[in-house]
Order: structure tokens, then C-alpha cells, then sequence
């Protein structure tokens, strides 16, 4: 592979590709390589002064399975009733939350004085495509009930929902799986989107550009699609939301949307925030200029660019919330 251009990528996106290997060859990389890569296996013991993590397990709805669900609360909130966070972490729907996603979890409970439920979904290939949506689908439920979030101290009316790459999946085909259902009474106040994937054509501009050697490829991609989808729901709006028509997510809750400039979801994430603004759905999209895919990620927790999208993601929150 020749030489890629790094030279307009920010300091952290630069640190982050110098610690991968060069010369791997994706396209035989397997969801086990993935799993054990050094980045995967990041310590998750991470400083959590301002919070209180308990570990929940919430019954499926489809066969009674546990959800581990990680609920982060504010310290400072003693027994008071709060607004909640669903967060769906990334990971190509194959490998788990790690050390970034109790990082980020902290973040958003203690600045936005909310709960944060933060999902631990079964992963793929062992369980396929709908088993994490539906699981996914069963802690809103949970969170929105007012009968089952009083055991959280959280407060139905008030429920948001957030995740990154395959967690913005999930998180997208949540809201349109509740409109269909009419599920949550519009309990879902607003979804956060960072750098979701919403499509599996792997042709978009931002494909052909950034494919190759900006950290997730064309072949990862296509990898944690194939490991995720089945072939029956290969064309289901719930598996690749960028498939929905403006009529399909006409009605969903209002969103920020973020992706990163050298990332290859940018394009498909960007289409899918103008189609919700096609359906009048409010819509903030913010692009992050030098930045990667992860860019949310370890090693670039503490990065302006990070920490300016925390920022911009508790404000955004705090105001639908009227904390």
C-alpha cells in the first residue's frame, strides 16, 4: 500500500495511526484479530470521581436473556430523579465497550447531571442482526417506563438515546423501530449520532478517498456487516437506516449528528442527517475537520476535538433536558 497523506490530520489522529502496525493485510483480518488488537484490549480502570457505576442486568423482552446495562450516575444526585442517556458504544457490532466508552459515559453523566445507561448488546457473529436492536430496544422500553425507570431514580420523560459507529446503527434504528411500533410515546427527546454507520454500498466518496490506512477501512467495515446482517434483513431500513425514505423517518426524535473529515461513515452519516432534515426533523450536523474515525476514542480522549464534541453534546442534552 503507498504512503498515505497525513499531513492535514490533527496531532491526536496522528498519534493514534502511528500505534498501528503497518502493512496489515484487513481484507484477512478476522472479528478475533479485531477483538484482541491492542486498541480493543484498553484498560477500562479509568478515574470516575464524579459518579456512581452499577451494573444492571434488564431481562430481553424476546426470550428473558439478561442485558448487562452499565448505569453511570452523578454522585452529587443522591436519590433525586434524573433524566437518562441510553448510550449504544460502538465496536462493529462485534467487539465490546471499551475503555473510551466508560470514559465517555463519565463525561456525559457528571456534566449533564443525567443517568447514563450504557448498553453491553450481545455481540456478532455469535447472535445476528435484529438480537442487539432488540435489545437495544428493550432498555429504552425499560428506561421509558414509569413503573421500571422509578427503579432507576430516572425520570421516563426525559429518556435520550446516543451511540457511535455501530452504536449510531443501532441508535438510529431504534427511533425508526419505535415510530413503527409507536412505542415510548415520544418519550425519546433526542438522539445522539456520532459518525454512524447507515449504509452497507461501501461506494461513497469519503469510501474512495479514506478506505485505506486512516485506521477503519473498506474491509473492516464490510467484515462487521457480514458478521452482523443476515440475508433476510439485507435490505431492512432497521439494519442500514440509510436506506429509509424521508417518509420513514418523518416523526423521529430531533438529533446531533457528528462525523470526522478522514473517516469513511462521513458521507453516509452526513446523507442521513439531510434526509431527517428532509423530514423536518431538527437537526444539528457537525463535521470535525482532521480527525479519523473514533475520533471519540482512545488515544484521544483528552483532544480538543473530543472534548469540543463532550462539550457540545452536554449543552445539547442539558437544554432538552431543561437541566
Amino acid at each position: 500500500m503507498s504512503p498515505i497523506d497525513t499531513s492535514f490530520l490533527s496531532p491526536s489522529s496522528k498519534v493514534f495511526l502511528s500505534y498501528i502496525p503497518p502493512n496489515i493485510d484487513y481484507s484477512k483480518l478476522t472479528i478475533e484479530d479485531v477483538r484482541n488488537s491492542p486498541k480493543a484490549s484498553l484498560s477500562d480502570d479509568i478515574p470516575r470521581p464524579n459518579v456512581i457505576l452499577e451494573n444492571i442486568k434488564i431481562p430481553a423482552a424476546t426470550d428473558g436473556h439478561p442485558i448487562s446495562v452499565d448505569v453511570y450516575r452523578p454522585k452529587q444526585s443522591g436519590d433525586a430523579i434524573l433524566p437518562a442517556l441510553v448510550y449504544l458504544p460502538g465496536g462493529g457490532w462485534g467487539v465490546k465497550a471499551q475503555g473510551a466508552h466508560p470514559y465517555l459515559a463519565t463525561k456525559l453523566a457528571g456534566e449533564t447531571n443525567c443517568v447514563v445507561l450504557l448498553v453491553n448488546y450481545s455481540l456478532s457473529p455469535e447472535v445476528r442482526f435484529p438480537v442487539a436492536l432488540e435489545e437495544c430496544y428493550t432498555v429504552v422500553s425499560h428506561a421509558t417506563d414509569p413503573e421500571l425507570a422509578a427503579k432507576l431514580r430516572v425520570d421516563p420523560k426525559r429518556v435520550a438515546l446516543g451511540g457511535d459507529s455501530a452504536g449510531g446503527n443501532l441508535t438510529a434504528a431504534v427511533t425508526i423501530l419505535a415510530k413503527q411500533r409507536k412505542d415510548f410515546k415520544n418519550s425519546i427527546k433526542y438522539q445522539v449520532l456520532y459518525y454512524p454507520a447507515t449504509e452497507d454500498t461501501f461506494a461513497t466518496e469519503s469510501y474512495k478517498k479514506y478506505g485505506e490506512g486512516y485506521y477503519l477501512t473498506k474491509s473492516l467495515v464490510r467484515l462487521f456487516f457480514n458478521n452482523y446482517k443476515t440475508e433476510e434483513a439485507k435490505d431492512s431500513i432497521l439494519l442500514c437506516p440509510g436506506k429509509a425514505t424521508v417518509e420513514d423517518v418523518t416523526g423521529v426524535p430531533p438529533a446531533l449528528l457528528v462525523t470526522g473529515e478522514a473517516d469513511v461513515l462521513r458521507d453516509e452519516g452526513e446523507s442521513y442527517g439531510l434526509k431527517l432534515l428532509r423530514a423536518n426533523v431538527q437537526v444539528t450536523s457537525v463535521r470535525i475537520n482532521a480527525v479519523i474515525h473514533g475520533f471519540m476514542s482512545i488515544p484521544m480522549l483528552h483532544s480538543e476535538e473530543t472534548l469540543t464534541v463532550i462539550d457540545m453534546t452536554t449543552k445539547a442534552l442539558r437544554k432538552v433536558f431543561g437541566n
